[in-house]
């Protein structure tokens, strides 16, 4: 046997099993293309699964397809398993996927086996293209020994849980030595992010979406430039359900920095403080429509300043279950964090097995200038500074010391950088250089260098963010959220707001090609959007 399938099912949703690729089904889809480039099928699976039923129901008529299952899957495990498959069958290389990709293209499978095999290749893949349309390749040798090294001088990215890099993540602990091939698009569709898999409702829907939309438009599913194009001018495929959540519990702050709109003078919302009882509404809605999300409870505010901070993290991270994931973001000057916050947070987080990321406001490496930006006092530095290794105790690797990039404080960039990149550093060297935000030029501009895209992309905060006031008030944008808003979460639904959303995607898109082709005024007084710098950023 030349050619060995692996599939990875280990985290399938209910959504792979759903019929809406003319009555077939993401995951039957996948053993569709899988058997045309293999006669046997492997199958990687989690004990107990609760899909076990449904995958049981689909491959049972199957005997070509055989099952490996273990309860915990790691990447050295995984690697582990692809070797000893292919050393049972005798094949000379394993083609591998995950299980719930719905559009692995036929075409650019067999593009790449015929350049793997062309160039002896020991690892190949596909680059440029939205991830879901092409495999990777493996030599049986070269899988034996990644296997090896995740055991050994890999052994730390080894130990993490599969994910779907998890070949590449721990080949590039040792890259040079080994022949890697990449199929490379002749368009890179890489800044626009598509995911086209339905491990989450946000990707299952745009799955589900486009393949809609190629069939009214009668696009040919075996053109994979034709279904990526498609997918970057469909607005129901470029926007789903939001996937971050920023959320003001608080309109206080301790400190009135340069870059926050307290420094106008102004506040969107017209509470201090969200109530509680209110909050709870807004996430049961937040669960129900998104499934998978990250909920950050720090808009326009410190979110530590709410009396009820401990209640709000500790609601956000019980709305974990096994069909549902809401990670939580924590963005704080960390003035008022202390050892009995971050031990409750952490227990809470470790029982449900969910993350918690903090983001912490240092802009400096001196007292000094954190004074200037913080219009505080110097002593103040040393407190922000303490929370870095509490919070670090805590949550190891999710800890961010940001850096607010800004012509008054861009002499200090190289070295806060050198500072907290070492492992050795507070925060093990995680960290966080954030571009300033001018607002829609409703702050002084302090830009320190232009980073924007030469092209201008659909914005991301319009495609996949939502901002909440204090008050339920949802604006359409964070950049806008004193002038323009869709309407309150509170009295009328997430369902009924998000919909609004909808037209102005597509107005928006429409305002992005008249700019890419010079047709639109973008840099008048009174285009907000057009002056905006913040459409290419990305949220967590």
């Amino acid at each position: 046997m030349k050619n060995l399938v692996v599939l990875y099912g280990g985290d399938l949703s209910s959504h792979a099993f759903e019929k809406v690729f003319d009555s077939e089904c993401a995951f039957g889809r996948v053993l569709s293309w899988a058997s045309k480039f293999s006669e046997k099928i492997v199958l990687f699976l989690k004990d107990n699964s609760s899909v076990s039923e449904q995958v049981s129901s689909i491959i049972s008529q199957n005997s070509n397809i055989e099952v490996i299952s273990h309860d915990c899957w790691t990447k050295s495990l995984f690697i582990s398993e692809i070797s000893s498959a292919l050393k049972k069958y005798e094949a000379e290389s394993a083609i591998v996927s995950y299980a719930d990709t719905p559009f692995l293209n036929e075409k650019l499978t067999s593009e790449l086996i015929e350049m793997h095999s062309k160039y002896a290749a020991e690892y190949s893949f596909a680059d440029g293209f939205p991830y879901g349309l092409a495999p990777e390749i493996i030599e049986s040798g070269t899988a034996s020994i990644l296997s090896e090294l995740s055991k050994t001088s890999l052994k730390g990215e080894g130990e993490k849980a599969v994910d779907r890099e998890a070949l590449f993540s721990v080949m590039r602990g040792d890259i040079n030595s080994f022949e890697i091939e990449t199929l490379i698009a002749d368009v890179d569709y890489r800044l626009l992010r598509f995911s086209f898999e339905a491990s989450s409702k946000i990707n299952f829907l745009a799955c589900k979406n486009l393949f809609a939309e190629a069939q009214n438009q009668k696009i040919d599913l075996c053109d994979p430039y034709a279904l990526s194009n498609l997918a970057s001018k469909t607005p129901c495929v470029m926007q789903t359900v939001p996937a971050f959540y920023n959320i003001q519990i608080s309109s206080k702050y301790n400190h009135k920095y340069c870059y926050s709109l307290e420094n106008t003078g102004k506040n969107p919302s017209s509470k201090d403080f969200m109530a509680f009882s209110d909050f709870q509404k807004i996430l049961s809605q937040i669960k129900n429509f998104s499934e998978n999300a990250v909920v950050s409870l720090s808009a326009f505010g410190e979110p530590l300043l709410n009396p009820e901070f401990l209640q709000f993290a500790l609601e956000v991270i019980n709305q974990n279950d096994e069909n549902h994931k809401i990670f939580l973001l924590i963005e704080t000057d960390g003035l008022l964090v202390c050892e009995e916050l971050a031990s409750k947070i952490a227990e809470s987080a470790k029982s449900k097995n969910v993350e918690v990321n903090w983001i912490v406001y240092l802009d400096s490496v001196d007292k000094s200038m954190y004074a200037n930006l913080h219009n505080c006092s110097e002593n103040d530095f040393e407190k922000a500074l303490a929370a870095i290794p509490l919070l670090e105790n805590h949550f190891e690797n999710h800890v961010y010391p940001q850096f607010m990039r800004m012509k008054t404080n861009e002499n200090q960039l190289e070295s806060f950088y050198r500072f907290w990149k070492e492992k050795e550093s507070p925060s093990k060297g995680e960290l966080i250089i954030q571009k300033y935000n001018s607002v829609c030029g409703t702050l002084p501009d302090l830009k320190s260098a232009d980073l924007s895209p030469v092209n201008r992309l659909p914005c991301w905060h319009l495609r996949r963010d939502m901002t909440i006031l204090a008050d339920g008030t949802v604006p359409f944008c964070f950049q806008l959220a004193f002038e323009n808003t869709a309407g309150n979460i509170l009295s009328e639904g997430i369902e009924t707001i998000w919909l609004k959303f909808s037209q102005v995607l597509k107005n928006h898109l429409v305002f992005v090609d008249e700019l890419n082709s010079e047709k639109s005024d973008s840099k008048s007084a009174d285009n907000k959007c057009g002056i905006c710098d913040e459409s290419y950023t990305f949220n967590f």
